[in-house]
């Protein structure tokens, strides 16, 4: 899941109590598809915890294929949605040769680069205030980001929260089976038999 831009009705109270229940959940859970769900649940309320300090990714996606759509009215650009700027990237390789020492200005104030993919065409770098926010890797890897020093302080405190009450119940958890009889300490020495 990719942060973008936005503010959540969510008070911090409120998020800190999804992020325990959430972290309390995994640590009691003996299913594998259980946590699995719990982890995209996961990944998800992060995104929305830091999305108060996340830059507007899709503005700025959008501001992308816009500039892309009006480079030399390159026929690869004709089309709607996410395939034009895709199909230019992708299929550019021979044709502008140059395009990977240009920059784009992009309206929002970020800025598009093409770096050429060591497979073929390119990719895409979305900066925002001198840090990559969005990145283009080509077809195999689709589309990533990387998170702002505002975001990666969020996700600190996000991972902060979650982590401490999972290790909480976790130790809590340990500490009951502490409590039970432990049946080796009994017999210190095993009988041994040639």
């Amino acid at each position: 899941m990719i942060p973008s831009a936005g503010k959540s009705n969510k008070s911090q109270a409120e998020f800190v109590s999804e992020i325990k229940e959430l972290a309390q959940r995994a640590a009691n859970t003996t299913s594998k598809t259980e946590l699995e769900s719990i982890h995209r649940q996961r990944t998800r309320l992060c995104a929305e915890y830091i999305s108060d300090v996340s830059p507007d990714r899709k503005a700025l996606y959008q501001q992308a294929k816009n500039a892309v759509k009006s480079q030399n009215g390159n026929p690869k650009c004709k089309g709607i949605g996410e395939l034009s700027l895709l199909d230019f990237l992708e299929r550019a390789g021979g044709k502008n040769n140059n395009l990977a020492q240009k920059k784009f200005a992009l309206a929002g104030g970020g800025t598009l680069e093409c770096p050429i993919l060591t497979g073929e065409g390119y990719g895409a770098d979305i900066s925002y205030q001198g840090t990559k926010v969005l990145t283009y890797l080509g077809d195999g890897y689709g589309w990533g980001c990387e998170r702002t020093p505002a975001e990666r302080e969020k996700e600190r405190e996000f991972y902060g929260i979650y982590f401490n009450e999972y290790h909480t119940q976790k130790n809590a958890q340990s500490s009951e089976l502490k409590e039970l009889p432990n049946y080796l300490e009994e017999k210190t020495s095993f009988d041994r038999k040639a």
